[in-house]
């Protein structure tokens, strides 16, 4: 970690810790309750910013200095920062508002990597950057559009799953109807409780699989369905627990340890899935190192 951040140069650096340190003061004065989730997201952030330096020169004295169109781009991001700011406080308050109130801060960083690092690193840094200043403080209402759909597929999946088996179960929305009984499927039923923890595993399980990019990229594309499919199953368990048992199915204690065997069911997947995309040309090359080495 630390070789990957020496690629930075001083004032990238000052201003990355910037960054950071801005989010977590954002964290601890407007969301110091959410059980951590945010912070689950600034460390994935952190992760996000740490990887991107490997596509940095290694040596600083050879990294591209900014030119001069870099300065120019700097500088008309720093314009839009002023106007979308004065903008977004002129403007009537709305969620709409509220949500897009948060670009300035991340077209003002953006700025900033552009001035001391050129359009490049602007560009590397950018995903982290808005996780940070965009995703972090909007999470409660990227949470709530998310969860819906989570729990209308786990819903349908689950639902019908059980039928197949002859179960005398129907479904309408997220609400599921048993003989003289139903079950609503909430948020906590949705696996968005634990998706913060479950997205910041899943990044560090593909990094730790894959150094190829594309392979990569197909093996993240698997993380939602991923998350979909075991939450259904939890869904199912869920459902037969209530059918044989009654309401004893809803305590505390069972449904916290099915969301502990969600996470861990998540990554056991992730990691089985992991295999389909092999790294061959990283395996050939770490084969040759240690064979240099012997």
């Amino acid at each position: 970690m630390i070789n990957r951040l020496q690629r930075l140069t001083m004032p990238m650096l000052l201003t990355s810790v910037a960054l950071f340190l801005f989010t977590t003061g954002n964290i601890l004065f407007r969301s110091p309750e959410d059980g951590g989730k945010s912070f689950v997201l600034l460390a994935l952030a952190v992760a996000m910013f740490i990887n991107s330096c490997t596509l940095l020169p290694e040596n600083i004295e050879k990294s591209a200095q900014p030119t001069t169109k870099d300065k120019v781009a700097a500088w008309i991001f720093l314009l839009f920062f002023f106007l979308s700011f004065a903008a977004f406080h002129i403007s009537a308050s709305s969620r709409l508002i509220d949500f897009a109130n948060t670009m300035p801060a991340t077209i003002f960083f953006m700025a900033l990597f552009c001035f001391w690092g050129g359009r490049r690193s602007a560009m590397l840094f950018l995903l982290p950057t808005m996780l940070c200043t965009i995703i972090i403080p909007n999470r409660d209402v990227l949470a709530l559009l998310l969860s819906y759909p989570l729990r209308l597929l786990s819903t349908i999946i689950s639902v019908e799953s059980l039928q197949i088996f002859s179960f005398n179960i129907e479904y309408h929305l997220t609400s599921i109807r048993l003989p003289g009984s139903g079950i609503a499927i909430t948020d906590a039923c949705s696996g968005i409780e634990q998706l913060e923890i479950m997205l910041f595993l899943s990044y560090l399980l593909v990094k730790m699989q894959h150094q190829r990019k594309r392979w990569a990229f197909l093996h993240y594309l698997f993380i939602f369905p991923t998350i979909v499919l075991v939450n259904s199953i939890r869904i199912t368990i869920t459902i037969l627990l209530f059918y044989y048992f009654g309401q004893r199915a809803f305590a505390d204690s069972i449904h916290l340890a099915l969301g502990y065997l969600l996470v861990i069911a998540v990554v056991f997947l992730l990691w089985s899935i992991g295999a389909l995309f092999p790294d061959a040309e990283a395996d050939k090359g770490s084969q040759e190192i240690a064979d240099n080495k012997a």
